[in-house]
C-alpha cells in the first residue's frame, strides 16, 4: 500500500515538473519568441498611427529579473531626419518597488544615444509659427491618446530610478530661425538615487545626484555669433527636497582647470531662489572672446575668483560677493602686444541689481565698495586714419547707432553706478600715433590713479588724482573733479608736466611745423573746467633751452617761423612762458580740445613774424587781441595800449637777442577823415576857453554848451569867414541843427594833407618809442623807428606794426 502511495505521488511529481517544463518554455517560447515580434509590430504599426517611423533591431525580455534591454532603436518622422537612435538600452526594474506600488528602476542604461533637437520653418510659414522636433513628436502622441476623465482624480506615481547611466552621447541642436547649429559629443551622464518624492515619501519634485562628462565643449553662443571651447567639462551635483516647499540643488561645474561649485534653494511656493557660487581659477578666454568687439579679442592668461551669493525674487535680483582676476592679459588676435593688462583686480563689495519693479525709477544699479587693480597696462594707439584703436574695436556703424538710440528711447529704466573709490597702482600707458611720419610714441610709467565717489547721478562729482613718470624723466600729476555721468560736459581738472623731454615731440613737431627739435625740457601746466558742455582752458607752456634742429626736407604743410618765435618768446633765462586759452563747447560735432590748443598756437606763432604785437600780446597775458593801436586821427594811445607797450619793452629787457623797428602807421581814409575832425574839434574848444592835455583824446564837444556854441563861431570864422558866417547866422534857423551844420561845414573846410598823415604816423612811432624805453632806456640801442607805413584800421583803431630783428 505504501509503495502505491510513493509510485502515485512520484508520478503526480513528474507530471508537476513537466508541468512547469511545458509551462516555462511557453513563458521563454513567449518572452523570446512571440513577444518580442509582437511588441516590434506594434511599435511599428503605433509609429505608422502618429507618422514617425519607430523601429529597433533587437528586443530581449528577462521576466524574471524584470530586465529588458533594445539595440539599435530608431525614431524618425516619416520623410524627416532621425530624432534619437541608440546602439543599446538596458532597463532593469526592482521587485520590491513594485510590491508596494511604486515604478522602481535599478538601473537604466544608454549606449550612444544620438539625439537630434530642431526646428525647422515649414515651407509657407514663418518663424513665429515654427516647433521643434520633440514638440511635434509629443503632440502627435497626445493626439494618439484616449480623452481623460476631468472627474478622475489620479493618485501620482511615485518613481525612482537608482542608477542612470548614459554613455558616449551625441546631441545635435539645430535652429534655423536663428542659423543656429551646435554638435555636443561625446558626454556621458550618469544620475544616482533619483526620485520624484522626497524623503517623507510625498511627491513633490525630485531629488538624486547625477554625474555630466560632456568632454571637449564647442558651442556657439546665439546673439552675439560667437564660440567658446574648452577642453574638459563635468558637470557633477544633487538635488534634494530637504523640506515642503522647498527644493535644493547642488551644481559643480568643472571647466579646465577651473571650478565653480554652487549651491541654491528654491522656494515653490515664493519662486524666489537663493544661491552661492564659488569659483576658483575660472579661465577669462571663453568670456574674453564673447566681448562685442569689431576684432576678435584673446585672453592670452587670466583667471577668475569669486565668491557670489545670489537672490532671485518677485522683486528684485541680487547678486553680491567679491571678485578676484588675476594674470589677465587681453590682445586683439594676431597681435603680440597685449591691449590691456593687469597683474591682479579687486572688485570688493560688489552688488549688482536688476529692479522688476514697476516702478521704473528703480532700473538697475551696480555698486562696488573698492576696485583695486595692481600693475595695469594699456595700449592706446592712433592708425593713420586718426582712429584710436578703443574707438576702432567697438565703435558701432551709423546704423546701430540709430538702432540703439531709438531702443534706450523707449527703455526708461535707468541704470545707477556707483563706486566708493577706484585705485590704480603701478601701472603704465603706452600711446603711439601712427599718423605721423616718423611715429609718435611716448609712455607714462609708475602710473598711479585715485577716483573716490565714482558715481554716474547728474551733479555729483568724483574726486580724481593721477601721477606718473612720462618719457622717461618727466613727470605728471593730476587732481580735480568731474561728473562720471558725462565727463566731458561736466570737470574741473588741472594738470602739471614737468621735464619732459622736447625730443619726445619729434614727430609732431616734424608733422605739424616742418622743424626736429635736437634737445630742451618743456613743462605743461594745463586748467579745464566745463559746466554742461561749455568748457574753457588754460594751457601754460614752458620750454627751457630748446635748440632747433634741421628743417624737414619736401615739407608739405605750412611752415612755422620757429626760429623767429624761439628767439622772440625766450628770455635771458633761455625760457619761453606762454599760456594759450582755448573755449567751446564740448558737444559741437567739430569740437577738438587738442585741434583748438594747437590753432591756438599756430596762430601765435604765424603772428609772431607777421603781428608781433598781437601775438605776445595774446601769450603774454596782456588782453588786446588786435595788438596795439592808435586813437584814429590823433597821435594818442589809450591807456591800455600805452601798458602793452610798456610791458613790451620790459618783454625786451628779458630777450636779449631780439631788437625792434617800430614802423609809424596811418590810415588814408579813417586817418584822413579823423584828423580833419581833430583839428575842427582842437579849435572849437581852444576858442570855447578849454585847455587840452597832451597825451589824451580829443573829445567831441557838445554843442549845447553856450560856450561851445561860441567857440564854433569863431573857429568857423577863422577858417571860412567872417562873412560866409554871416550867411550861415542869416540863413540858417538858430537851433541844434544849425550847429552840428557849422561843425560839418568847418569839418570838411580843413584839408588833410598826405605829408601830414605820415608826420601822424611818425608822431605816433615816436610816443611808442618813448613809452617802451620809459622804464628802460638801455633799450634805446635796441628800439629804433623806421619807414612810415599805410594800413587798414580795425575796430580797436589804427594797428602799430613793428619789425623783430634777431642778432
Amino acid at each position: 500500500m505504501i509503495h502505491l502511495n510513493l509510485f502515485v505521488l512520484k508520478v503526480w511529481c513528474l507530471r508537476l515538473v513537466g508541468l512547469l517544463l511545458v509551462l516555462v518554455t511557453l513563458f521563454w517560447a513567449g518572452a523570446h519568441v512571440f513577444v518580442p515580434g509582437f511588441v516590434k509590430k506594434s511599435v511599428a504599426e503605433y509609429g505608422d498611427k502618429i507618422g514617425y517611423d519607430i523601429a529597433y533591431q533587437d528586443l530581449s525580455l528577462s521576466p524574471l529579473r524584470l530586465r529588458v534591454e533594445i539595440d539599435g532603436l530608431h525614431l524618425a518622422k516619416n520623410g524627416g531626419n532621425s530624432l534619437l537612435q541608440f546602439q543599446k538600452l538596458l532597463v532593469s526594474l526592482k521587485w520590491t518597488k513594485l510590491a508596494i506600488g511604486e515604478i522602481g528602476f535599478d538601473e537604466i542604461a544608454l549606449q550612444e544615444p544620438k539625439l537630434l533637437v530642431e526646428k525647422r520653418v515649414i515651407k509657407g510659414g514663418s518663424a513665429e509659427t515654427a516647433l521643434w522636433n520633440w514638440q511635434e513628436f509629443i503632440r502627435a502622441v497626445e493626439k494618439s491618446l484616449p480623452p481623460s476623465d476631468p472627474k478622475e482624480v489620479k493618485k501620482p506615481t511615485k518613481i525612482s530610478v537608482d542608477q542612470l547611466v548614459v554613455n558616449s552621447a551625441s546631441l545635435s541642436l539645430i535652429d534655423a530661425t536663428s542659423n543656429l547649429k551646435e554638435e555636443l559629443k561625446p558626454f556621458s551622464m550618469k544620475l544616482l538615487k533619483v526620485a520624484n518624492y522626497d524623503k517623507n515619501g510625498v511627491v513633490s519634485g525630485a531629488r538624486g545626484q547625477y554625474d555630466f562628462n560632456l568632454g571637449s565643449l564647442q558651442l556657439l553662443i546665439p546673439g552675439v555669433n560667437k564660440t567658446i571651447a574648452f577642453n574638459r567639462v563635468t558637470i557633477t551635483g544633487g538635488l534634494d527636497n530637504p523640506s515642503p516647499g522647498a527644493l535644493g540643488l547642488q551644481f559643480d561645474l568643472q571647466l579646465d582647470q577651473g571650478s565653480l561649485r554652487s549651491h541654491w534653494d528654491l522656494n515653490t511656493i515664493s519662486k524666489a531662489i537663493d544661491g552661492k557660487i564659488n569659483m576658483e581659477n575660472i579661465s577669462l578666454a571663453p568670456i574674453v572672446s564673447m566681448l562685442p568687439a569689431n576684432k576678435e579679442l584673446t585672453a592670452q592668461s587670466g583667471l577668475m575668483n569669486a565668491n557670489l551669493t545670489v537672490k532671485l525674487g518677485a522683486d528684485a535680483d541680487v547678486i553680491s560677493g567679491d571678485v578676484h582676476l588675476v594674470d589677465v592679459v587681453v590682445a586683439e588676435k594676431g597681435e603680440k602686444t597685449p591691449l590691456i593688462l593687469w597683474k591682479a583686480a579687486e572688485l570688493r563689495q560688489l552688488e549688482y541689481k536688476l529692479s522688476k519693479s514697476a516702478n521704473q525709477s528703480s532700473g538697475t544699479g551696480l555698486t562696488i565698495d573698492e576696485l583695486l587693480i595692481d600693475r595695469p597696462l594699456l595700449r592706446f594707439e592712433m592708425n593713420e586714419e586718426g582712429l584710436s584703436n578703443f574707438r576702432r574695436l567697438f565703435s558701432k556703424p551709423q546704423s546701430d547707432k540709430t538702432g540703439q538710440a531709438v531702443a534706450t528711447e523707449s527703455t526708461n529704466a535707468p541704470f545707477h553706478l556707483d563706486m566708493r573709490s577706484v585705485n590704480l597702482k603701478d601701472g603704465e600707458v603706452l600711446f603711439s600715433d601712427l599718423a605721423m611720419r616718423p611715429n609718435f610714441k611716448v609712455d607714462i610709467k609708475k602710473f598711479n590713479a585715485t577716483f573716490l565717489g565714482v558715481s554716474n547721478t547728474p551733479g555729483r562729482f568724483a574726486s580724481v588724482a593721477m601721477d606718473g613718470v612720462v618719457a622717461g624723466s618727466g613727470s605728471m600729476r593730476t587732481k580735480g573733479q568731474a561728473s562720471f555721468d558725462d565727463p566731458r560736459r561736466n570737470h574741473d581738472i588741472a594738470m602739471s608736466f614737468r621735464n619732459l623731454p622736447l625730443t619726445t615731440f619729434n614727430p609732431a613737431v616734424m608733422n605739424f611745423a616742418g622743424y626736429q627739435i635736437t634737445s630742451g625740457r618743456l613743462n605743461l601746466n594745463l586748467n579745464y573746467r566745463a559746466k554742461d558742455g561749455e568748457l574753457n582752458g588754460s594751457n601754460q607752456i614752458i620750454i627751457k633751452k630748446v635748440e632747433l634742429g634741421d628743417e624737414v626736407p619736401d615739407f608739405k604743410g605750412k611752415k612755422l617761423p620757429l626760429g623767429l618765435a624761439i628767439a622772440l618768446l625766450e628770455d635771458a633765462d633761455d625760457t619761453i612762458d606762454v599760456t594759450v586759452r582755448i573755449s567751446g563747447n564740448v558737444d559741437s560735432p567739430e569740437f577738438s580740445a587738442s585741434g583748438l590748443v594747437w590753432q591756438a598756437i599756430t596762430n601765435v606763432l604765424t603772428n609772431v613774424a607777421t603781428a608781433p604785437f598781437r601775438a605776445l600780446a595774446s601769450i603774454l597775458g596782456m588782453g588786446g587781441n588786435e595788438g596795439v593801436n592808435a586813437v584814429p586821427g590823433e597821435a594818442v594811445f589809450l591807456p591800455a595800449d600805452q601798458d602793452r607797450l610798456e610791458k613790451f619793452g620790459d618783454y625786451l629787457v628779458r630777450r636779449p637777442n631780439a631788437n625792434l623797428e617800430i614802423m609809424g602807421t596811418y590810415d588814408p581814409i579813417q586817418d584822413k577823415q579823423e584828423l580833419a575832425r581833430v583839428k575842427a574839434d582842437t579849435a572849437i574848444l581852444k576858442e570855447a576857453g578849454f585847455k587840452l592835455t597832451a597825451g589824451d583824446p580829443v573829445p567831441v564837444p557838445s554843442l549845447s554848451d553856450p560856450r561851445v556854441q561860441s567857440g564854433l563861431k569863431a573857429a568857423y570864422a577863422q577858417y571860412l569867414g567872417r562873412i560866409k558866417l554871416g550867411q550861415r547866422l542869416l540863413t540858417l534857423p538858430d537851433g541844434e541843427a544849425r550847429n552840428q551844420q557849422l561843425r560839418t561845414e568847418l569839418i570838411a573846410e580843413i584839408d588833410v594833407s598826405d605829408a601830414q598823415l605820415k608826420e601822424l604816423a611818425k608822431t605816433r612811432a615816436t610816443i611808442a618809442y618813448e613809452l617802451m624805453i620809459k622804464a628802460n632806456p638801455a633799450l634805446k640801442d635796441r628800439i629804433a623807428t623806421g619807414d612810415v607805413k599805410s594800413v587798414e584800421s580795425g575796430k580797436e583803431g589804427v594797428p602799430l606794426e613793428v619789425e623783430i630783428r634777431i642778432k
